[in-house]
């Protein structure tokens, strides 16, 4: 068994699995049949075969019973045949879900490590940026967290075409410890959200996840 942990957060639960199976050892652990079967056999790439199986392993082991994950035209994943709401991300070797019965959940991680300078003007606002910047230097760690962020809050809202430097807005204090919590504020035409997000470090692994009542 590759799971890091199952916790539980703002009444829902966040998994992490950390791949060190091989595609064959995960298969045989799943032995996914009918479409399930269907949709594993339409990936070619190793890395995304052991992807997928390890979010439905990992999803089993937090609900203590087989769960159906479908997706809808926009790629957002939910469940078929049990109550409550999920959301998954993957990065480097690791899988995550945060599962929620009535909420709305959104879950990222990434690497702290990644290089994010060159994207940085596309998802973060000037004011974001000066917040992310000490002694001239721009802070990656401090862009991942935003991003991070923003990508979670995009799970979260029911709306699919947004500009995160504009739309998602982070407020955060310089990452300086393990885990802790920072606000991100999503607004639109119609409506404003002020959401709550917990961020934690494992290792070089980032992981920042809320939950939006709707």
């Amino acid at each position: 068994m590759a799971v890091e942990f199952i916790r539980q957060f703002e009444g829902g639960l966040v998994g992490l699995w950390k791949i060190t199976e091989t595609t064959e050892a995960l298969f045989a652990r799943l032995n996914p049949a009918g479409t399930e079967l269907e949709n594993y056999l339409q990936f070619r790439n190793e890395g995304r075969k052991r992807e997928w199986l390890a979010v439905r392993l990992l999803l089993r082991e937090m609900k203590g019973e087989s769960a159906e994950i479908i997706y809808s035209h926009h790629g957002n994943p939910s469940l078929a045949n049990v109550t409550g709401n999920i959301s998954i991300s993957h990065s480097s070797g690791f899988v995550t879900i945060f599962y929620h019965p009535a909420h709305q959940p959104g879950i990222d991680i990434e690497l702290i490590t990644r290089n994010v300078e060159k994207a940085a003007g596309k998802f973060l606002s000037n004011e974001e940026l000066e917040d992310c910047t000490f002694s001239n230097r721009r802070s990656n760690k401090d862009m991942m967290l935003r991003w991070c962020a923003k990508e979670a809050v995009f799970k979260m809202v029911p709306y699919s075409d947004i500009d995160f430097a504009s739309q998602i807005s982070c407020i955060a204090e310089p990452l300086k410890t393990s885990e802790g919590m920072l606000t991100a504020t999503f607004t639109n035409e119609a409506k404003q959200y002020l959401i709550p997000l917990h961020f934690k470090l494992i290792g070089d692994l980032l992981m920042v996840f809320g939950s939006l009542k709707q």
